[in-house]
């Protein structure tokens, strides 16, 4: 996934500045800012549900403004406020999300049983929706966005009111799908299960890229040292990145000096 020079506003306020990003095959992505930093902003403009004012994005080759439908199906979204059809039930929730994506129903109902059990949801595969706690839907809304299998899953806040088992077994599946050669997109506040999950991570701030990399390259840009966490690198580059310009901008704010960022062609 390319996502290249994004720009949008909204009632006049910039929300994106000229944000790139990329995505790779066989890699986690971290999405890591503050409150109203464009990450939201980001992920709802890959998957359709804003446009930009500005920029370029592709999916698997597809520009997402030249061909609107046809890259959806590489894709799979979980929003950070999930809406579920309360009165379906789980398992009719998961086989209408197959359906609707065009999986064929033998595929279905071997998906359904893997996520059921991944998920812990077997016992509550007939209850209805309505009667779940917050942790049992977001389960469900993440195996419905995989139900098709897509080549980049797109997760804004996934582990949020889902207990620490339910996590371990949703990370666990997330590395084996890079493994085969997909990719996950997540945007988190979590800055501690970003770091031992990502594979690389883009710090973002006032809707623009302050930096991208795995966490070495991070550490160094930060100047923070080895053993420093991400949580010490993100506050470092998001102090950097609200001073004002004095002379020349530090190299910290230039996300064109990061050359791994658009080192090889992403999903």
């Amino acid at each position: 996934m390319e996502f290249f020079d994004v720009w949008k506003a909204y009632d006049g306020i910039q929300a994106l500045q000229g944000l790139c990003l990329e995505v790779r095959r066989g890699e986690i992505f971290g999405l890591i800012g503050p409150n109203g930093a464009g990450k939201t902003t980001a992920l709802k403009i890959i998957v359709g549900l804003l446009k930009m004012d500005k920029g370029f994005v592709r999916v698997n080759g597809y520009d997402i403004t030249e061909e609107p439908y046809e890259y959806k199906r590489f894709i799979g979204y979980v929003p950070e406020a999930i809406s579920l059809p309360e009165y379906l039930t789980v398992e009719e929730f998961l086989i209408y999300s197959g359906m609707i994506r065009g999986v064929e129903k033998e595929r279905i109902r071997g998906c359904l049983e893997d996520y059921l059990r991944i998920f812990s949801l077997e016992d509550r595969r007939r209850s209805l929706i309505l009667t779940l706690s917050r942790g049992m839907r977001q389960k469900t809304a993440i195996a419905s966005a995989l139900i098709h299998d897509p080549d980049l899953l797109i997760l804004d806040e996934p582990f949020i009111g889902i207990d620490p088992e339910g996590q371990h077994r949703i990370k666990e599946l997330f590395v084996e799908r890079v493994k085969e050669g997909r990719a996950v997109l997540v945007s988190t506040h979590m800055l501690d299960t970003a770091e031992r999950l990502c594979d690389r991570i883009s710090v973002i701030h006032r809707g623009k890229n302050v930096a991208s990399g795995d966490m070495e390259g991070l550490r160094r840009l930060s100047e923070r040292g080895e053993g420093a966490t991400l949580e010490e690198v993100f506050l470092k580059l998001t102090e950097e990145a609200s001073k004002p310009y004095e002379g020349e901008e530090p190299s910290i704010k230039r996300g064109s000096r990061f050359p791994w960022l658009f080192g090889r062609r992403g999903t």
